[in-house]
């Protein structure tokens, strides 16, 4: 059996003395992982390429033949919370999405996040991969309309227990137990400040610990945790939404 298409690449560990087992995440056949042989190639985690499968059946290994379309680490290698977003997204990738299982809109979205990682709107991008992983999971937020009174506007709180929304006359008295609700997440044209994406990873975050620890009792990624503290340090040239 054989299969040819462009891939993101999500990991790349050693197998054996000449040989890496590399996992791939492309529109149609999702998240996969093969042998690549030899030791010459270099492989990074975000690049986007021609991957060939070939395998006796679809169940086997196989072997992967790479060739770099793109690769984002290139363009970025001086930037370390872009390359901390790069690993991030990769590995919740890896570790969060079943095999074999295609995500068609995760993948272009992903692709969307890698291409545009030189682009001033990254991070906003980075929120919304998060978000769409979520929804893809099947852990996703309800933001379309209050969970108790159905209204679609005035939208203010989200429930971290049931990651549905709720207007702030409904949930003030219980604002203390609430995430308040970055008004981008609800309006694509609203320009988030650094304040918002802070807020719009702390809900993300809440709801991926829950992911994780259902399917694996595993930590989110060490990179996802350095991107934020590095957000939250303050620092003008690492912190600014835009570059």
């Amino acid at each position: 059996m054989q299969w040819q298409e462009q891939s993101i690449i999500l990991s790349s560990k050693p197998f054996s003395e000449n040989c890496r087992l590399v996992s791939v995440f492309n529109r149609s056949m999702g998240k996969t992982s093969g042998l690549v042989k030899g030791t010459k190639s270099v492989i990074h985690v975000g690049d986007i390429s021609d991957v060939t499968w070939k395998g006796r059946n679809a169940d086997q290994l196989g072997t992967f033949k790479i060739e770099t379309v793109f690769s984002p680490f290139s363009f970025v290698f001086e930037n370390p919370l872009e390359i901390l977003a790069i690993d991030s997204v990769c590995t919740l990738c890896s570790n969060g999405l079943p095999d074999r299982a295609p995500h068609g809109n995760l993948f272009d979205l992903v692709k969307r996040f890698l291409l545009e990682l030189v682009h001033k709107d990254w991070l906003l991008n980075y929120v919304l991969f998060e978000k769409m992983f979520l929804s893809e999971v099947g852990v996703g937020l309800s933001l379309s309309q209050c969970a108790v009174t159905g209204k679609k506007d005035g939208l203010f709180y989200v429930s971290p227990r049931t990651g549905k929304a709720v207007i702030k006359e409904v949930g003030e008295k219980y604002k203390d137990k609430l995430f308040v609700l970055p008004k981008f997440l609800l309006d694509a044209d609203e320009e988030p400040s650094n304040e918002d994406i802070l807020m719009a990873l702390k809900i993300t975050q809440h709801f991926l610990k829950i992911y994780f620890c259902g399917i694996s009792s595993r930590e989110l990624p060490m990179s996802r945790e350095y991107l934020v503290q590095g957000l939250l340090k303050g620092d003008k040239d690492e912190t600014q939404y835009y570059n």
